[in-house]
């Protein structure tokens, strides 16, 4: 899963990002006025976009495990189509664990065959969470990736370095894919992130997964 472009579900979700070259969608539910609304778009763009043939893997972006938006996200999200959710706010595999089992719960409701959703544990948004980064091994199946985000972590500039750095090591122990941000500064950054261990970019424009694509093309993708 080199290339994820996030699509916010605060509005309409444009339909051409399915033909964006990105490996997967992420969409985005936080931010919107009305989380019910971001839902009934987010699930209303899944079950027209599955239809596509050769289409992007889908994924939405659910609240943080042990709070009290998570089980409206998962009952509204999860559909035939859906592939995988990010987890916000991930602080350890207890969390990955938890959410497994209401996947699990989901997943029998919806009718989809067990373990077909995959996680993305967004797992360096807070202090605690950059703590636990080397324990996520056999934390469960599930598991497809670590990823950083464009959340701020106390420290300042170089605490976010060596965030990432430990995000690299703990998806290597794990046996999981790590992903960055894009950077601003194009396709000689995304080079570095390359050699650094990073094994896919999350995107916010589509202009940016041309760029992904060629330098990150290539690599191997960690799917569950």
């Amino acid at each position: 899963m080199h290339s994820v472009l996030v699509l916010p579900a605060d509005g309409p979700l444009p339909m051409r990002a399915l033909d964006s070259g990105a490996v997967a969608l992420l969409l985005r539910l936080g931010g919107a006025l009305s989380r019910d609304d971001a839902r009934t778009r987010a699930r209303a763009f899944v079950e027209t976009a599955r239809m596509r043939a050769g289409r992007p893997r889908l994924f939405a972006q659910v609240a943080p495990v042990t709070g009290a938006e998570i089980d409206g996200d998962l009952e509204a999200i999860v559909c035939a189509g859906l592939d995988g959710v990010f987890l916000e706010g991930c602080e350890g595999r207890g969390d990955v664990q938890g959410l497994s089992v209401k996947l699990s719960v989901r997943e029998a409701e919806a009718g989809l065959p067990a373990g077909a959703l995959a996680i993305v544990a967004l797992a360096a948004q807070t202090p605690a969470a950059v703590f636990q980064l080397g324990r996520y091994k056999g934390a469960s199946r599930r598991l497809a990736a670590l990823a950083m985000d464009e959340s701020a972590l106390p420290g300042g500039a170089q605490a976010r370095v060596a965030a990432r750095a430990l995000l690299v090591l703990g998806a290597a122990a794990a046996g999981v894919s790590a992903l960055d941000v894009a950077p601003a500064s194009g396709e000689g950054a995304l080079a570095a992130l390359r050699r650094e261990g990073f094994a896919g970019v999350i995107a916010f424009s589509e202009a940016e997964i041309v760029a992904i694509e060629a330098i990150f093309g290539g690599a191997i993708d960690k799917r569950p």
